[in-house]
């Protein structure tokens, strides 16, 4: 039953964002003769704007393999990068862009069994990462133009402050993670070990506990994160220089990060459909027609950079049995996403 109501969820989510694409499609938000026509035009602006996914998926491989540094691991820039590349491939094809992270757990805890929850860990502190660097260069946007993002329309002005006050979370947050004692929990482990599920929540926390020493890391982290999300920024600015837009970098510098958020919630695979019906509806709210066009062309890139690099790299890695020590981890991975 629990895997019946697993594959049904994930049929809802696809089917959601294949209707949405349709509905986009057949309601005249989305014309994809247009998008063919554009790229057919100014083709060296679109190969730009498609080389420069290149430098998130670099910035993101360098900041997860310091994550995993930290941990005393010894891994390499063309591991994390290569894993990288096959999260990617993941991410197209399972909802709410998580299959990637599923995929990635799987494969660094193959590689260092003794370390699984201290590798498992730094996915998700990368993904945290990730998404904190997107709250704050929302926030840097939002800040250097209050006309459009704090007294624009209900639906920015919500969203803005919302990704102000998060953005301010984060920040105190960290100051308070690096800073804050935590002799209570050092004192007390003995008996949080002897809870229900305490001593695998212990290897977690003390996973989490070494960044304390290693400030740096997350400090670097942060920054290579503004950069990954800037560079996306500027690939949406080229996009709208592909369909001659005449917009303002600044207002892509506050719509930008929005799509992206409501494209990484669990919705549909890759937020296919969700990222295209919100980049429309934004973008419509300051007065361009062509956010759908610019989130399709976001996700043909990302297709296509998944597609042609990540999948080899999965295939590869299927049959190389010294990647991992587990030879049947293509197996076992295929295992998860059945339940």
């Amino acid at each position: 039953m629990a895997k019946f109501k697993k594959n049904l969820s994930i049929a809802l989510k696809i089917t959601l964002g294949i209707g949405l694409i349709l509905y986009l499609i057949f309601s005249g938000s989305l014309n994809l003769h247009s998008i063919g026509q554009a790229i057919s035009m100014h083709p060296w602006w679109f190969l730009l704007a498609a080389s420069l996914l290149s430098i998130p998926l670099l910035l993101t491989s360098i900041r997860w393999q310091m994550l995993l540094l930290a941990q005393e691991t010894n891994i390499t820039l063309w591991k994390t990068l290569s894993l990288n590349f096959i999260g990617l491939f993941f991410n197209n094809f399972f909802p709410g862009a998580t299959g990637g992270d599923l995929a990635k757990c799987y494969y660094v805890a193959s590689i260092y069994p003794d370390k699984k929850a201290a590798t498992i860990t730094t996915v998700l502190i990368d993904r945290f990462l990730g998404l904190s660097g997107l709250i704050l260069v929302g926030g840097i946007s939002i800040l250097c133009y209050p006309k459009i993002s704090l007294y624009g329309s209900g639906p920015i002005k919500t969203m803005s402050t919302t990704i102000l006050l998060a953005g301010a979370a984060i920040l105190i947050g960290l100051v308070l993670f690096l800073n804050f004692p935590v002799s209570f929990i050092e004192t007390y482990q003995e008996k949080f070990s002897h809870l229900p599920g305490g001593k695998l929540l212990l290897k977690f926390y003390h996973a989490v506990r070494i960044y304390r020493d290693h400030q740096a890391v997350l400090y670097i982290s942060l920054f290579l994160s503004i950069l990954v999300h800037t560079t996306i920024i500027i690939m949406t600015i080229i996009f709208g220089r592909i369909f001659n837009a005449q917009l303002s970098w600044r207002i892509y510098g506050v719509i930008t990060p929005l799509t992206l958020l409501a494209s990484a919630l669990p919705i549909a695979p890759a937020g296919l459909g969700v990222g295209e019906a919100a980049s429309e509806y934004l973008y419509l709210k300051v007065g361009c027609s062509l956010g759908g066009e610019f989130m399709a062309l976001f996700h043909i890139v990302s297709i296509f950079w998944g597609l042609f690099l990540g999948f080899p790299f999965y295939l590869l890695f299927k049959k190389n049995p010294e990647f991992s020590k587990d030879t049947n981890y293509s197996i076992e991975l295929e295992n998860i996403y059945e339940g």
